[in-house]
């Protein structure tokens, strides 16, 4: 890290401790107060926030997350930032980060255009269509419904497939690095999810493709897929980098379950993205009552523009998580214990 690098930390107010090959800091981006959070590679400036469980990222994001309220400074830094030879770019921790496979286009030609698998979920054909999927006759993905997954210069980067009979396998199978997948904000289509989003400020973060295209199918497209059950490190970074007023974490409910997981990671990814954006930014909307999650709502024809039109009560929210925690220590950590009484007091 050279010594640019190093003084436009501590002008945005980071404390570097010296430890040798690397600097450790407190999180001042999300307000952090222990001092060793962060640890910042100086050769490299890759960093990680042990504390928020970031994972690895280049030193460009942190400076990203750190000057999010103030573009103008943020435009500056970054110009600076790309006139040095190394431009953080590209990066080289101390350990060995495979690079990311780009896959050539023509791949797509091997899938077939049958569509019955969610034409019968009540997905219309011109939303399969956007989302560039496919049914896979041979391969890794044989017998699956399978969605390219696109990085912002319009490279495939990976797979994500959907098993389309009752075998024994697993049912969403996946090809690629899909905690680095910003997914469907590149698919290419005359306007991408990536500019509805920047034009609504909004974002709806999902589960599922399923439940992404049941949204899409309804007509809300600013929509993207978390793949599981915790949002990665770099969707925050992706949506910190853009001005959104509000993010809607539209998890499962599974309210027929003796452990609600859904409800219950709806929590923990509004506790963890709380670390990043105002709390008044956070909405939790579960799928309309009776289902399970937004696919089964779309397959039997319940209206989710109407149920996206509904407002969320942020104080009730704020203070129905804090007593659901409250309750169900066990299954938090204890940063978020504490972030959880906090946002009611």
């Amino acid at each position: 890290m050279s010594d640019m690098h190093k003084q436009i930390l501590e002008d945005l107010g980071y404390k570097l401790i010296d430890c040798g090959n690397h600097w450790r800091t407190s999180a001042i981006y999300r307000d952090g107060d222990n001092s060793t959070a962060v640890q910042i590679y100086k050769d490299t400036g890759v960093w990680t926030d042990y504390v928020a469980e970031s994972g690895h990222k280049p030193l460009k994001q942190l400076i990203q997350l750190t000057l999010r309220g103030n573009p103008g400074k943020l435009n500056s830094v970054l110009k600076s930032l790309d006139s040095e030879p190394d431009s953080l770019k590209e990066y080289k921790p101390n350990t060995l980060i495979e690079m990311e496979k780009i896959y050539e286009d023509s791949i797509l030609e091997k899938l077939f255009p049958n569509y019955n698998f969610y034409n019968k979920k009540n997905i219309s054909e011109q939303t399969q269509n956007l989302f560039k999927v496919g049914l896979a006759g041979s391969g890794n993905m044989y017998r699956r419904m399978v969605f390219p997954v696109y990085n912002e210069h319009s490279q495939i980067i990976g797979f994500s497939g959907r098993r389309v009979d009752d075998g024994n396998s697993a049912k969403w199978k996946h090809i690629g690095k899909k905690n680095n997948w910003i997914y469907p904000a590149y698919t290419p289509n005359e306007v991408t999810v990536d500019e509805l989003i920047t034009e609504s400020k909004e974002v709806y973060l999902v589960e599922s493709i399923g439940d992404a295209m049941s949204l899409y199918d309804q007509g809300i497209k600013n929509v993207l897929v978390i793949f599981g059950l915790s949002v990665s490190a770099s969707i925050i970074s992706y949506l910190s980098g853009k001005e959104i007023d509000k993010i809607i974490i539209a998890g499962n409910n599974d309210f027929e379950s003796e452990i609600n997981r859904g409800l219950l990671a709806s929590i923990k990814n509004y506790l963890k993205l709380s670390n990043y954006f105002d709390l008044d930014i956070l909405h939790i909307k579960v799928p309309p009552k009776g289902f399970n999650d937004l696919g089964d709502a779309n397959q039997l024809d319940k209206d989710l523009k109407s149920w996206s039109k509904q407002e969320v009560d942020l104080k009730k929210q704020r203070k129905f998580i804090s007593d659901f925690v409250s309750k169900n220590e066990n299954k938090f950590s204890k940063s978020y214990i504490k972030k959880a009484k906090k946002i009611n007091e």
